[in-house]
C-alpha cells in the first residue's frame, strides 16, 4: 500500500466529513449573502474532498485513468469554485 493512496484517503475522509455539515448549516442561513457566500465555500470543500478521493483511487492500477481525470477535470472544478466566492466576497461579502 502506497503513502499517497493512505494520505489522499484521510484528506479526503477529513475534507468531506467537514463539508456535509457545512452545506447543511449554510443552506439554513437566512441572508442570502452570507448564505451563499457559505454554500461557495461548502462547495468548494466538496469538490476538494472529491478530488482527493478520485487521487487515492487513482493509485491503483486498474484505476489509473482516475488522475489524470482528477487533475483535468475535478481540480480545475475546485479552483474555479474558489475563484467564484473569491469574486463574489468582494462584491458582496464584505
Amino acid at each position: 500500500m502506497d503513502y499517497s493512496f493512505l494520505l489522499n484517503t484521510f484528506d479526503a475522509a477529513v475534507i468531506l466529513g467537514v463539508s456535509f455539515p457545512a452545506i447543511f448549516m449554510a443552506s439554513k442561513i437566512s441572508r442570502a449573502p452570507l448564505r451563499n457566500l457559505s454554500l461557495l465555500l461548502s462547495s468548494f470543500l466538496l469538490v476538494h474532498g472529491l478530488y482527493h478521493l478520485v487521487e487515492a483511487l487513482a493509485t491503483f492500477d486498474t484505476l489509473s485513468y482516475l488522475g489524470a481525470l482528477s487533475d483535468a477535470v475535478v481540480e480545475p472544478a475546485g479552483w474555479a469554485l474558489l475563484f467564484v466566492f473569491m469574486v463574489y466576497y468582494s462584491r458582496r461579502g464584505g
